[in-house]
């Protein structure tokens, strides 16, 4: 039976090289190295992708008003945290958000895709985009197991 110890001193963050489609003007053909996000990261994506939401609860008008607040762009975002060297070491840092923000959006959009596929979140990314729904997000998880 696996302790504490042994779960809590695991390496389990896997890397991979990508490279870019050379169909991505300036980035075609740029090879990069991504990693697994982290269960946190992960958690923060997905936050970021939905939103908070917030509920209010009039009792004497017996009325109840439900609203998503805090969706924002996260491409970028998962950049910062995929994006690393050889040995797994993030390459950038949350002040590069708004850098690379400047950057071409089909190839920002691309590499947070493929960091997401790695991090097995494809489910979850397309469920955000609307493609899916969560349902149907569920039964092809349960499907896959």
């Amino acid at each position: 039976m696996s302790t504490r110890n042994d779960i809590l001193s695991l390496v389990d963050i896997s890397i991979k090289e990508i490279t870019v489609p050379d169909t991505i003007p300036a980035w075609g053909g740029m090879k990069l190295t991504i990693k697994h996000l982290t269960r946190g990261q992960q958690d923060a994506y997905l936050q970021r992708q939905f939103g908070a939401t917030k509920m209010k609860q009039d009792a004497k008008a017996k009325q109840q008003e439900i609203s998503a607040v805090n969706i924002y762009g996260h491409d970028a975002w998962l950049c910062v945290r995929g994006i690393c060297d050889e040995d797994g070491k993030t390459i950038f840092k949350d002040e590069d958000i708004a850098k690379l923000n400047e950057k071409s959006g089909e190839a920002i959009g691309w590499i947070a895709n493929e960091i997401t596929k790695f991090s097995g979140m494809s489910a979850d990314d397309q469920v955000a985009k609307g493609e899916i729904t969560s349902n149907e997000a569920l039964a092809e998880e349960i499907k896959n197991s």
